[in-house]
């Protein structure tokens, strides 16, 4: 749920994953549940202007009773990974074929859904697939990482259809009719 709703600063909703959007007295509830379970992790995204996730942060407790959100999230701001973007450093690059946990979470924070255009599964239960084969050279990185279904990951290998990430998170679909479309990563709510 957006901080803001959180705070009580706005209703603006909230999303459970995999099931879709809720209002943010359901989100405050949620929250209030869950903080009574000590598995439960709390995870703080930052987004820019545009809505899309910049950095992501998490923790193993959320903001203790009478707690202001605002100064949970900021005690985070050494825990903050900036994303790639633009170009990629390679910083959080792996050396063999499967992502590592926090690499994968990364990457479902940037694109929450399957990265097929129109697809909505949930990241979670994608493939983490890599844009350029691992096996013809591609990085396991966030550079070359998306979430796919199993559907869409099959289409994906199927001769005529083709992908490429030309920045972390924006991927380009060309199809064998020769239409392209463009899927930038998740919009979050602000």
């Amino acid at each position: 749920m957006p901080l803001s709703a959180w705070t009580r600063l706005t209703d603006n909703p909230g999303e459970v994953a995999g099931h879709g959007p809720v209002d943010a007295d359901t989100s405050r509830e949620l929250a209030e549940v869950l903080s009574g379970d000590s598995a439960t992790r709390w995870c703080l995204t930052v987004t820019g202007a545009d809505g899309r996730a910049v950095g992501h942060a998490c923790a193993r407790r959320g903001p203790a009773s009478g707690e202001p959100a605002i100064r949970w999230a900021a005690a985070l701001r050494g825990r903050m990974r900036v994303l790639e973007h633009e170009s990629c450093s390679h910083a959080r690059q792996a050396p063999g074929y499967l992502a590592p946990v926090s690499l994968r979470h990364l990457i479902q924070v940037r694109q929450g859904r399957c990265s097929f255009p129109g697809c909505r599964r949930a990241a979670r239960r994608c493939d983490l697939d890599h844009t350029v084969p691992f096996d013809k050279g591609g990085r396991t990185c966030e550079c070359n990482l998306s979430p796919l279904c199993r559907r869409h990951h099959r289409a994906k290998q199927v001769p005529g259809w083709q992908l490429t990430q030309d920045q972390p998170g924006h991927l380009t679909w060309r199809l064998p009719s020769g239409r392209s479309y463009q899927t930038p990563g998740e919009l979050y709510p602000v």
